[in-house]
């Protein structure tokens, strides 16, 4: 397996970064302190038309549907999240049309049942996450790269609280199924209380036919933590289908629950 995909959001970013830092000319006005000639001056040679140029590819931005405000400060998540080099994740996906490329379905937040939306869905009134490359290692001079999706939802009315009930009820009613070649499993986990309330979820993905390079089977850690009307959500992907180590991103479902905005 290749390194984990860059959400597409931050390669248009990333293509915007690079066409900023290559700046561009300004046609020099002319001096105010030239001479007045009465004679006249030739005219400047007049430059071929511009050939035309074809429409350009829709940019990857115009595949995301979401309409949240975004507004959900850099502050509530760790370092090293955004940067020119990754955007916003995106949430909902516009289907490709014909002869577009089809992105890759990730998750970015669990996903417990096949099919189906959580009834708190509904009371979301923003949402931003991001996804972060780091080094997992506390050893210094060693370097363990790993990847795991932060996202932070603002909920209205009792949204928060619903989103944790949804989810507890989602892992006892729903079980495991199948996409994409793997079959996927959530369930629920004990852990250490962070926050005003959370869940720890564990997500064991199986491939039905074995993929070069990569674990058959593996599982992941999932953070949810809520305080107030915030839940972060930390989805942990790894590295090349190996999990990250279990102490190293508890340590940062402890971080993130920190960072959250207080009421």
């Amino acid at each position: 397996m290749t390194a984990p995909t860059i959400p597409w959001r931050g390669l248009a970013a990333l293509a915007l970064a690079a066409t900023l830092a290559g700046g561009c000319d300004r046609p020099r006005s002319p001096s105010a302190s030239a001479p007045a000639s009465g004679t006249p001056q030739a005219s400047a040679p007049t430059s071929a038309a511009a050939s035309p140029q074809p429409s350009p590819e829709p940019s990857a931005d115009d595949r995301c549907l979401d309409t949240y405000p975004g507004a959900i400060a850099d502050t509530a998540f760790l370092p090293g999240t955004f940067g020119e080099e990754k955007g916003d994740l995106c949430y909902q996906v516009r289907p490709a049309r014909p002869g577009e490329e089809e992105w890759p379905e990730e998750d970015h937040l669990p996903r417990v049942c096949a099919t189906g939306t959580l009834p708190s869905e509904a009371l979301v009134a923003d949402r931003r996450g991001g996804r972060r490359l780091w080094n997992s290692s506390s050893t210094p001079g060693e370097f363990s790269t790993d990847v795991y999706d932060h996202t932070v939802t603002r909920y209205s009315g009792s949204g928060a609280r619903g989103y944790l009930a949804d989810l507890r009820a989602a892992v006892n009613r729903c079980g495991a199924y199948t996409r994409d070649g793997a079959r996927y499993d959530y369930s629920l986990v004990s852990a250490p209380k962070l926050g005003d309330e959370s869940l720890r979820l564990a997500l064991t993905r199986r491939y039905v036919q074995p993929q070069e390079g990569m674990p058959r089977e593996a599982r992941y850690l999932i953070a949810v933590i809520r305080r107030g009307d915030h839940v972060a959500v930390v989805f942990d992907h790894g590295w090349e289908g190996t999990p990250t180590r279990t102490p190293a991103i508890t340590a940062v479902f402890t971080q993130s629950a920190r960072l959250l905005p207080t009421p």
